[in-house]
């Protein structure tokens, strides 16, 4: 391609495989140029698909199905290229939690929360990444578990995940579901507690994807190129031995080519670190059991119908990463 294919990603562990494609020279080997395009919110992540100004993005399921469904006020022919990542999502509440572990289900965990609420003194403000998230679809689950009302029990208000933390330490928020590393980040440093997450509502979910535009799609050889380069991060990533090196990478500022992720919290979060929320990396092409629980919920929701469900059926069909 003549210029080079913008890649969108957050300040998030997820986007290692990106981050370390292009510092190990993955990309070039396959010869790509990359500019990685740090985005401050997803809502710009999505907007810089739809719109064409990113050719690819690392994203999450939902908020890509109905970025493509036009959800974004404008019809793109938005795809998937293959998997990223899986878990490593965390709740975590401000304060000090009332029974010193992670929530049970049932009545244990509805009597916990209960205890906290009093604390809070109103409705507690709970945040999430993006209200098409598979954090709000987590959070949602875990309140279930514990018989609390997503829709009248609590506040909800989207945030960057990276803003979670300053809106924790001016008690701004009461609560997040939020990515890796930034829940265990917030738990580090004593601003909340982690009552659940991905390992307790839904082990081994489909976390991250990699999608492209209707422009990298366009171009065949250029998306089977990305997908192989992809993969061959995935593989590096995903090896314990690397996870110091991926680890201070992250670290680094987004100008030194890094993301300015915590260095210690990424450190414990990256497959082999002994977090309670820890990120496993998986490529191949999406599978059907990937995306059948969050359309499931995406639809009891009212974000999907029959008829768009059938529409979404070509992003369970092979894709270039399947043959990587």
């Amino acid at each position: 391609m003549s210029t080079p294919l913008r890649i969108g990603v957050l300040k998030l562990a997820d986007s290692a495989p990106v981050i370390m494609a292009r510092q190990k020279g993955i990309f070039a080997r396959y010869g790509l140029e990359v500019e990685l395009v740090v985005s401050p919110s997803w809502a710009n992540i999505a907007d810089g698909l739809a719109w064409n100004r990113l050719d690819a993005a690392v994203i999450f399921a939902p908020l890509a199905i109905m970025t493509a469904l036009g959800r974004r006020g404008h019809d793109t022919g938005l795809h998937p290229l293959g998997r990223i990542s899986r878990g490593g999502n965390t709740i975590m509440l401000r304060g000090v939690n009332p029974i010193s572990e992670p929530w049970r289900k049932g009545e244990e965990g509805r009597k916990a929360f209960d205890i906290w609420q009093t604390v809070i003194g109103r409705k507690p403000r709970i945040a999430v990444v993006h209200m098409y998230s598979t954090h709000l679809l987590i959070l949602r689950r875990f309140l279930k578990m514990i018989g609390i009302n997503m829709e009248s029990q609590i506040e909800l208000l989207a945030m960057p995940p990276a803003d979670m933390i300053h809106a924790f330490a001016e008690n701004a928020i009461d609560g997040g579901s939020v990515g890796a590393p930034w829940g265990t980040e917030a738990e580090r440093i004593g601003l909340a507690f982690r009552v659940g997450g991905s390992s307790t509502v839904l082990p081994g979910h489909l976390e991250k994807i990699i999608v492209a535009s209707g422009k990298l799609r366009a171009s065949a050889h250029t998306s089977r190129s990305v997908c192989l380069a992809i993969q061959d991060a995935l593989d590096f990533c995903q090896n314990p031995v690397h996870r110091k090196e991926i680890a201070q990478e992250l670290a680094r500022s987004v100008a030194g080519g890094g993301l300015g992720l915590p260095l210690e919290a990424t450190y414990t979060i990256l497959p082999g670190g002994n977090a309670s929320e820890t990120i496993t990396f998986v490529g191949g092409s999406l599978m059907r059991s990937d995306l059948e629980w969050i359309m499931s919920d995406m639809t009891d929701m009212g974000w999907l119908d029959g008829g768009q469900q059938q529409t979404l059926e070509r992003w369970i069909t092979p894709t270039p990463m399947e043959t990587a």
